[in-house]
């Protein structure tokens, strides 16, 4: 039973640093789950760019997360990333849907 707990915490625990490090959490959550260890290797791995999760601050490089508005690392406010929407050509941030014609922008 003591087993048990501790293989199903340190599942836990790699799914959540995983995440946390833009890293697949399935994956190192059963890694994590049958060899215990592998928790202390996934602490220490750098995190890594994951789309729409994670993102490179463009003063530092550093890997932040996505909806940062500041770098935790270098302390710089962010810059706004504007995209042109292709329906009506007007300028708006990066988003899913233009707020002025409603339109996907991707």
């Amino acid at each position: 039973m003591n087993r048990l707990l501790i293989f199903v915490l340190a599942g836990l625990a790699g799914a959540l640093i995983a995440d946390k490090k833009g890293r697949d959490r399935l994956t190192w959550g059963l890694v994590c789950f049958f060899l215990p260890p592998a928790v202390f290797l996934l602490f220490f791995l750098p995190p890594v760019l994951a789309q729409g999760r994670t993102k490179s601050c463009p003063y530092c490089k550093r890997v932040i997360s996505f909806n940062d508005t500041a770098c935790r690392f270098c302390k710089r406010e962010l810059p706004i990333e504007m995209v042109q929407c292709p329906a009506c050509g007007s300028f708006v941030p990066d988003k899913q849907y233009c707020m002025h014609c409603n339109r996907k922008l991707r």
